[in-house]
């Protein structure tokens, strides 16, 4: 069988090493480098930056503490050279893992260029240095055609901007892409979004020492997320120096070689003073200014450099011109086993819109490859030692209802499963348990005190649920990332929480913090 897979994320190229050492014939389409957004400009890069940035921090704390009052932005222990040091460093990582792709890949096709689907079982790629504005044509001599059994699309997504005057083309406000790449630390910083992305890069230039402006048009930050965890999040973030604004609309952006005397940090400081108490005008540098309202509120955000942070976009323009494939803004339109609603042809990862994590994507993949594969008839199939929970249309055993996440800022935020809102709307009686950091002799060995756990539990009596069973984990603090995997496992066996009590855990270790969770 003969199978092409368009994008190289992780949800792409894993899918096609899978799909090879099952003995499919693959061709791998990618018009950018291997690895996807997730590994050169997404998770891995972000990840490194916030480890440094996390390092810094400590030793700034450690060694040159600095008084709450005090003016100072940069910390002392931070070099001039710091961000570009990170940035190097950055990049050596991910080339290294980009190496180990390309290697894992050994016996799939790889075609560079951009594709675009014509039916169920062809696709036409142009090379990407002859399609520099995506209008592409069938006619064009560059176009390349190849034929397969069946499709898999796996394109991900790319930044969403925010529709406001000036803000796509006013110097200095960036994507998280250029972000990645700058090498000067900008002294002031306003981030614009508060959900994951813009969140992990304010902790990091928070910590370097830049002044940070969140805006946030929702009324919390992380509004995904429970909302006491984002609450408790927003406390933490501000104590560290980040200015959050929530429930505040951006109206305009614009630059200025010199920011006018009437721009005010919104709320916080008298009409006429700028954010930290200095001159707002920096010699020879473009100033950004972000004007905000918040009801009857207006005002303005003076900055060195803006970062639009406002989510991210489904890149379906793969399907231009295909007839059967159903999408919308949200993406392209998919059932329980990913298959598009033109037959043999499937979406995974952010394109389908469902859920934008690079693991989500992986194991959508597999969904639609374990599909491919067995000619799956969509009846549904029960998991072993599970009589009660059929796998959502499809034979596979993979539970992508029950998906983890996180957030990489100083402290880590993870989640997975139901929060206390979700139980409420749904009516399912719920109990929620709380353990603290601060009772945790690794945590407080590790100076990493602050933060929490809580789990979700059904009390007894709920239909098809059973007694005790956990819904949902939300944790707040030092390896959170870490510890939120555990959860996810025993959710995906419907495990109890007087199971959780049983299981043995090291000590000390952080990981009891989330079994005293269960004696509560």
């Amino acid at each position: 069988m003969k199978l092409i897979i368009i994008g190289a994320g992780p949800g792409g190229y894993e899918t096609a090493v899978a799909a090879a050492r099952k003995g499919l014939d693959v061709t791998l389409v990618t018009a950018g480098p291997l690895g996807g957004t997730c590994l050169n400009e997404g998770c891995i890069p972000t990840k490194c930056l916030c480890h440094d940035a996390h390092l810094y921090r400590l030793m700034s704390e450690k060694l040159n503490p600095v008084a709450p009052d005090s003016d100072q932005s940069i910390p002392s222990s931070v070099p001039d050279d710091a961000l570009a040091g990170m940035v190097a460093r950055k990049d050596a990582v991910v080339e290294q893992l980009r190496s180990g792709v390309e290697s894992l890949l050994r016996g799939v096709e790889i075609v560079r260029g951009i594709a675009r689907i014509v039916n169920a079982h062809t696709v036409h790629v142009w090379p990407t240095e002859t399609a520099s504005d995506m209008n592409l044509s069938p006619e064009f001599d560059s176009c390349a055609e190849y034929t397969a059994d069946r499709i898999i699309i796996a394109t991900g997504s790319h930044p969403a901007w925010l529709n406001v005057p000036g803000a796509a083309d006013t110097p200095g406000v960036l994507s998280s892409s250029d972000m990645l790449r700058l090498k000067e630390l900008p002294k002031r910083l306003t981030v614009i979004g508060g959900g994951v992305i813009g969140l992990e890069f304010a902790s990091v230039f928070a910590s370097l020492g830049s002044k940070v402006t969140v805006i946030e048009y929702c009324k919390t930050i992380l509004p995904h997320f429970d909302a006491d965890l984002a609450k408790r999040l927003k406390q933490s973030l501000s104590k560290s120096g980040i200015t959050i604004l929530t429930g505040t609309e951006v109206t305009g952006i614009s630059a200025s070689e010199e920011a006018s005397s009437e721009c005010a940090f919104p709320w916080e400081s008298g009409a006429g003073e700028n954010p930290d108490g200095r001159d707002s005008a920096q010699s020879g540098k473009l100033i950004q200014i972000v004007t905000v309202r918040s009801g009857e509120k207006a005002s303005a955000v003076v900055s060195d450099r803006v970062l639009m942070a406002v989510g991210r976009v489904p890149d379906t323009r793969v399907i231009t011109g295909c007839k059967g494939i159903e999408a919308d803004r949200r993406g392209i339109h998919v059932d329980e086993n990913m298959q598009t609603t033109l037959p043999g042809v499937y979406a995974i990862g952010d394109v389908n819109g469902r859920m934008m994590l690079a693991h989500a994507a992986t194991f959508q993949g597999r969904v639609a490859l374990e599909h491919i594969l067995g000619g799956m008839d969509g009846v549904g199939e029960k998991r072993s030692g599970d009589a009660e929970a059929p796998l959502h249309g499809c034979r596979s055993s993979i539970r992508l209802d029950i998906m983890p996440a996180a957030v990489f800022t100083v402290p880590e935020v993870a989640a997975v499963g139901l929060t206390e809102e979700d139980c409420k709307e749904k009516g399912i009686a719920f109990k929620a348990l709380k353990s603290f950091y601060r009772a945790n002799g690794k945590a407080l060995a590790s100076d990493a005190s602050e933060g929490y756990c809580k789990l979700i539990v059904a009390q007894p009596g709920q239909p098809n649920l059973r007694d005790g069973q956990i819904l949902g984990c939300h944790i707040l603090g030092s390896g959170a990332s870490d510890l939120i995997g555990e959860v996810t496992a025993l959710m995906n066996f419907n495990a109890t929480v007087s199971e959780l009590r049983n299981i043995i855990h090291p000590h000390p270790t952080l990981s009891e913090i989330i079994q005293a969770c269960a004696a509560m």
